[in-house]
Formats: C-alpha cells, structure tokens, sequence
C-alpha cells in the first residue's frame, strides 16, 4: 500500500507539473533540426485535459543559432480523427511560442476519436516523424474509462518511482492508525471558525469525504483531482487527510501527528505538501475555464532574462504576519525587492504602516522580474 500511495501521489506531480513523460523524434530540413517530444505523442496511454508535445528547432551544423519571429508563421500543427458515427473529430489545437526557437503544442479533444492523426508541418513540409497516425479509439479527459492496472497505467506516463519530497514527507507516517485518529480529528476540527479539513476515503474507486470546520468550500479542489484520477485508474483503498486552508496545521512538536495533506508547509510542521489548489485547476481546466496555466505562461513571457527587473517580486493580501513582515524586509530594501499587499483583510488597522495598497497584477508580468515570489510566503 505505502508504494501505491507514493505512485498516486507522483500522478499529481505528473498532472500538475507536465514534465515525466519522454517521447523524442528528430529529423532535418532547410537546414534546421527538429525534435518533437512530449506525452501528446502517445495519446493512447496518456490521458490528459489537454495533451501536449515540443517543437524544438535548431541549426544541424551546430552553429549560431537566431530565432526570428517568422519561424512561428511557418509552424503549423494540424489534428485529425474520426468518431464512431464517421463524423470528423472536435479538436481545438494551441501553438504557444516560447521565443527561442521552441514552441508548445497544445490539444484538446471534445469527443472520442479513432484513425486519430497529428500533422506537424514547418514551412508546409512534415518534421520529425510527423504524421503520427494512431488508429486505436483516444479517450477524453472526462471518460469515465478507469485502467484496471495500476502499476501499468502508471508506467505508461514514465515518471520515476518517487521523489524526495514526498520521500521526505510520508517518511514521518510509517503506519497509520484511522480509527485511533478519527474521534481526535472530529474534536479538534468538528467546530472550528479557523481550520477546515476533509477526510477523503477512496473505496473500489468510489470517493467518500466528510469535513470539518465551517469554510469547507475549498474541497471542491481536492474532489476534482480525485474524480479525475478515478476516470483514469484504479486507484488502492486508501483514506487521507486533507487541509482546505493555506496554512500548514500539524507542528512537530505536536503529541499527535495527523497524516495531513496540505497545500503549504514548512520547516516547522509536519504536513504532507501537495502542489496548491490554484495550479490544481488551472491544470485540470487547461484549454477550458480558465486561461492561466503553467503552459500558457511559456508562451506568453515577453522579455528574455538578462532584460528582466533584478528584483524578488510578489503581491498577495495580508492573510498573515510573514506578509507583513515581507513588506518590511522590501521597505528597507527596495533596490531587492518589489512587494505591496493588494488587500487588507486581516490587518486593516495596520493599513497605514503596510500600505498603501497596489492593484493587481497580471500573472504573465510577473515574469518581467528576474525573480517572482508567486502569491504564498510560508516562512523565511
């Protein structure tokens, strides 16, 4: 069980961070060379919201290389796929230009295809191995088709076995005891206006929660990752804690040590750490609802690194004291750092030593800085 549990927990790496599986193919034209990899090559066995691949262009003769602007006009990904009525397939394809001679290719099916084929042209010539013909049936991302094989449907996505990360955080739980924990996690979190945690029991791949706490709208986070491995796999029976709130719960020196999974940590506590809500869904409604995702990001930096701002950069509200502190740290420094809250919520009568406030601003700017904090400070 404890394997299985770290393979689960490595298939949220893989569908939030989009970078275990290796699938390369090369080839040379007009004196250019050309790699095309990624898991949107193999979209038999990798199931994803939206699949996606790499467009590597380079000089052969391995000399200077120039990207030129133009080399995005002549790139051209055109996918096709029939459904079982005949029909042609809904396809909604995104080429993301990283400016430096690669490029993300995005796609996202609406229905299931088969005779499935993915066209990668440059200058209207095939590249690589292009076409990429599979004739099996390609399931969406919303198919409710678990693979019974977990230790095969984990493989096919090629990511190594752990992390030391999640080494390092289950290491503290060799065993678990739930039904000792149940009757402590009620008393503790049951009436709470401060903290709200679920507990999730996933039993013959049915999921089951009950939460605590009076602000518990953030589970439905925690339920759209594990509704979604479900379509995709079998998953183990297995129950875990999880913390809605971004702070982390379980100090060190606490008598019982909750196995709690959580969105944050520290040096300080022992919570399970797991990428935060924020990217959950940007990743799982990439090419949906929501326009911010990790991949987007990449093709939509404006300034290479040696023109960017030499500054830490963050914004956020004052949802804690670190926060505050942090503004402090950047007012005695402003030639480090660029910080302002965007909102006082818990600390309005301190507006006057902390403000005053800035506007929000856009994720893509962020990367106009050579380093962005992002939006959480945990601890320094």
């Amino acid at each position: 069980m404890k394997i299985l549990f770290y393979q689960l927990l490595n298939f949220y790496m893989v569908i939030m961070f989009w970078n275990c599986c290796k699938i390369r193919l090369t080839s040379c034209h007009e004196d250019l060379n050309f790699i095309i990899e990624g898991p949107g090559l193999n979209p038999l066995n990798i199931v994803m919201p939206a699949r996606y691949f790499y467009i590597y262009i380079d000089n052969k003769h391995n000399g200077n290389f120039s990207y030129s602007y133009d080399m995005k006009q002549k790139v051209d990904v055109k996918i096709s796929g029939k459904t079982i009525t005949n029909r042609e397939c809904r396809t909604w394809v995104n080429i993301l230009d990283r400016n430096d001679g690669s490029f993300i290719v995005r796609y996202k099916l609406f229905e299931s295809c088969f005779n499935f084929i993915i066209n990668v042209l440059y200058n209207k010539k095939h590249i690589a191995q292009s076409p990429y013909k599979i004739e099996e049936m390609i399931q969406t991302d919303d198919c409710d088709c678990p693979n019974y094989d977990f230790h095969k449907w984990f493989n096919n996505y090629g990511c190594k076995d752990t992390y030391f990360q999640i080494n390092s955080d289950l290491n503290r739980f060799p065993t678990v005891d739930y039904n000792k924990l149940q009757i402590f996690t009620s008393q503790k979190f049951n009436n709470s206006s401060s903290m709200s945690v679920c507990n999730y029991v996933i039993y013959k791949n049915e999921i089951f929660r009950k939460c605590y706490g009076q602000h518990v709208g953030f589970k439905m986070f925690m339920d759209a990752i594990l509704l979604s491995l479900t379509r995709k796999v079998r998953l183990p029976d297995l129950e875990m804690y999880v913390n809605l709130g971004d702070w982390p719960l379980v100090k060190l020196n606490d008598k019982i040590q909750l196995p709690m999974f959580s969105w944050c940590g520290s040096t300080e506590t022992s919570d399970i750490v797991l990428p935060t809500y924020d990217i959950t869904e940007s990743s799982l409604e990439c090419m949906g609802r929501v326009s911010l995702d990790m991949l987007s990001v990449q093709g939509n930096i404006k300034l290479p690194w040696n023109k960017r701002t030499p500054k830490a950069f963050w914004r956020g509200r004052d949802s804690n004291r670190y926060r505050l502190n942090l503004v402090d740290i950047a007012k005695k420094n402003p030639d480090l750092f660029n910080v302002s809250l965007t909102n006082f919520f818990f600390f309005r009568d301190e507006e006057h030593k902390y403000g005053p406030k800035e506007k929000h601003v856009s994720f893509f700017d962020f990367f106009e800085i050579s380093i962005p904090f992002g939006r959480r400070i945990i601890s320094f």
